[in-house]
């Protein structure tokens, strides 16, 4: 019988701590874990993503050989995360975009054996999302500080830029706010995000 399983995120380095808990069945796979992550934190699922335990890698299969070796990449549609998660306070890592290199530690924080649930739920969170392929954690604190400096050079393309993204509601990005409740609403339709993501990356 399926489990829910309570998780933290945090990025590595952020300060003040970004954060975000929520709750997912624990007989979802990896793939499904990967995209409720995209939604909970606000990135845009443009690039690659590999989750890390022990001396195993599980994530998109873009190596050219099998996954027989504990340092080849396990296929993230085919293992459930209840298979990997056992015991409170159990970690992992999980890599997203092998550039801008947004490293994240997830917890397992509690295991409710009396619950089951369709679809994941962001149950709390700290600050908004930095905004997709804007540098890495170095890149987002700079760019925070051009944000408080309207007569900065880059200032003006930057405050545009952003406006196009995600994090950023009614054309603001607030990096103090996290948007609880659209992130719950694109949770409710999980199975149909995925869907148009992989309609969208086929082509």
């Amino acid at each position: 019988m399926s489990s829910t399983f309570k998780l933290s995120i945090e990025p590595d380095g952020s300060h003040p701590v970004m954060s975000r808990e929520f709750l997912i069945p624990s007989d979802f796979t990896f793939y499904k874990l990967h995209h409720t992550v995209q939604i909970i934190m606000g990135w845009e699922n443009y690039h690659l993503y590999e989750f890390s335990i022990d001396s195993y890698r599980i994530g998109q299969q873009f190596e050219e050989h099998g996954f027989n070796g504990p340092n080849e990449i396990i296929d993230s549609k085919m293992i459930k995360i209840g298979d990997v998660l056992k015991s409170k306070g159990q970690k992992l890592e999980y890599l997203y975009d092998f550039e801008d290199y947004w490293q994240n530690s997830l917890t397992l924080e509690r295991i409710i054996e009396d619950l089951t649930i369709p679809f994941p739920v962001c149950c709390s969170g700290n600050l908004n999302c930095p905004p997709e392929n804007v540098g890495g954690l170095h890149g987002f604190y700079d760019f925070l500080k051009i944000m408080n400096k309207p007569n900065h050079s880059e200032y003006k393309d930057l405050k545009k830029w952003v406006k196009s993204k995600p994090v950023a509601i009614d054309n603001k990005y607030d990096p103090e706010k996290l948007y609880i409740d659209k992130v719950n609403s694109i949770l409710l339709n999980l199975d149909l995000y995925i869907k148009d993501w992989e309609n969208t990356n086929s082509q």
